[in-house]
């Protein structure tokens, strides 16, 4: 098993114990308290992502040295005046979040990931959206062949291009419709937490389709336990085990079934 994969597993599961806990923005939202309040003690610092860049980086810290409140008051009209610069709109939900502003700072998240839709501020905003699911990034498609194709598409998803990614997956798809394993990377490289059907509609087909391929059921429970369905990830990793439990996907498929299993039997059901 790779480092990456035990890292995974280790970070998955921590997820994986709280995926019934509705945290952070959500859960906040969902008080609609009457009068807002300041939320953070001591606001995060302002998120830069490397090779992302925008005019506005000045006066995005210039409004981070003020409270709460009032940076969030100097952030509006900055992204009015900029609806498609993510740095802007992230932090600008990061600090109406801090300040109370619970709906506002959703709003703002929304607008930061479609304007930052090929960059980390997507993943980061999907995973402070939705708290329930692993909150690490998105499932990185688990790839041992030479294909430049996904060889580079998993390159891109590493680095936070999922957009990138998803293209370069679509292409090999396209190039290969009979191998299973660029038809799996299509399906993962659609993977979106507000719409989990994107992935899902497409990746639970192939089961039927390559009922011999071990990557069809290893994503698919990668998938699952990425999403907080533990029983049905379980069961998929057997499958995929049970499939050839001395090749790589089935040393990972095993590697997360003791994990999971380790981890507990009630799980996230969906």
């Amino acid at each position: 098993m790779s480092p990456v994969v035990r890292v995974r597993i280790a970070v998955l599961l921590t997820a994986l114990a709280a995926a019934g806990i509705v945290a952070g923005v959500v859960y906040a939202t969902r008080q609609d308290p009457a009068q807002p309040r300041v939320l953070c003690k001591k606001p995060p610092g302002v998120l830069l992502v490397p090779g992302v860049t925008s005019k506005n980086v000045a006066a995005v810290r210039a409004a981070f040295r003020e409270p709460a409140k009032r940076a969030a008051q100097a952030l509006e009209p900055l992204a009015n005046e900029n609806p498609g610069d993510p740095v802007v709109l992230f932090n600008e939900g990061t600090m109406l979040y801090c300040a109370g502003y619970l709906d506002d700072a959703a709003r703002a998240f929304r607008q930061a990931k479609k304007a930052g839709r090929d960059t980390f501020y997507r993943v980061k905003v999907d995973n402070l959206l939705h708290p329930q699911f692993f909150t690490d990034g998105y499932p990185i498609l688990q790839y041992y062949g030479r294909d430049p194709l996904l060889v580079q598409g998993q390159l891109q998803q590493r680095q936070y291009h999922q957009v990138s990614a998803e293209k370069l997956y679509a292409r090999a798809a396209k190039l290969h419709p009979d191998d299973a394993e660029a038809q799996v990377a299509a399906a993962v490289g659609r993977f979106d937490m507000d719409d989990l059907n994107a992935s899902f509609s497409r990746l639970g087909p192939l089961v039927k389709r390559f009922p011999k391929s071990q990557s069809v059921r290893f994503h698919l429970g990668l998938l699952l336990a990425w999403t907080g369905q533990r029983d049905l990830a379980v069961k998929e990793f057997r499958q995929a085990r049970a499939l050839g439990p001395a090749t790589k996907f089935g040393k990972d498929a095993a590697a997360f079934l003791r994990g999971l299993v380790a981890g507990g039997t009630s799980g996230t059901k969906r």
